[in-house]
């Protein structure tokens, strides 16, 4: 799953700009000034952040500002920031809530599709799901766990990582039945691939999809999906409500305990 990224690109006409200021958290050394749009900055700084600016990911590690409140106001940040991959703290996790990515049958051959191969890591894992919404009633219960850990911050505001990371139990979920075939002719999918683990091995019976504005993965038997997750999003468009409508679903952003429908 994608954190948050942040793409260093040329000016947005009539949109308000901050100068950002990279120093490095454990040199204090200045690493470099960039000149941003602030829709290319999350709205507060009171999670994990992962910028990727000029090709570089950074971990957010602090974030000074002018003024308190709301940084959009000062025309100046300072974030300390180390590479992303850095170590986290010990008992720190960059999520509030995983699934296990272990549960699955493994291969060292591709099955499936060839077009591509997504790779995710651990964290990323069933991150943004669809589920059958005759499930919501777990649903709601598990997000309300979730949201505990997300409105708990520490002194840090937790930029640090989480305090907890709650793992998700999915023997409570019911499987989906939607027949793969129907699913991309009616999403119009434009490539097939698989999914690829960490350790390069490929998740048995795992599929990626790619559509126009998505990239949809999961678990498949005997031609359904069973699973169904995206790699990242925003906000439901119509694309998302299409597939929420016609297989009458639920749309759960985890790591933000949120339930859309």
């Amino acid at each position: 799953m994608k954190i948050l990224q942040v793409i260093d690109s040329a000016s947005i006409l009539f949109s308000q700009k901050i100068k950002v200021i990279l120093v490095h958290a454990e040199t204090k050394e200045l690493i470099s000034t960039h000149i941003l749009d602030k829709r290319q900055l999350p709205p507060e700084f009171n999670k994990p952040t992962i910028l990727e600016i000029e090709n570089i990911r950074w971990r957010v590690v602090k974030a000074n500002v002018d003024s308190p409140g709301n940084y959009f106001r000062s025309p100046k940040i300072s974030l300390h920031v180390i590479l992303s991959d850095h170590p986290l703290p010990v008992n720190k996790f960059l999520v509030p809530t995983h699934a296990l990515f272990n549960q699955f049958t493994t291969t060292n051959t591709i099955s499936l599709f060839k077009d591509f191969s997504l790779a995710l890591a651990d964290e990323e894992w069933l991150q943004f799901e669809f589920h059958p919404v005759e499930s919501i009633d777990f649903i709601q219960e598990t997000t309300s766990i979730i949201s505990t850990i997300i409105n708990s911050p520490d002194e840090n505001g937790n930029l640090l990582g989480y305090t907890s990371s709650y793992i998700r139990d999915s023997t409570w979920a019911r499987p989906l039945q939607i027949q793969l075939d129907e699913f991309c002719s009616f999403m119009n999918i434009k490539e097939k691939g698989n999914i690829i683990m960490p350790n390069n091995n490929f998740i048995e019976n795992g599929f990626s999809l790619r559509s126009d504005n998505y990239i949809y993965y999961g678990i498949t038997n005997n031609g359904a999906i069973k699973k169904l997750a995206i790699t990242g999003f925003d906000c439901i468009d119509d694309e998302l409500s299409a597939i929420l409508s016609r297989f009458n679903l639920v749309f759960v952003d985890w790591c933000n305990a949120s339930i859309l429908s």
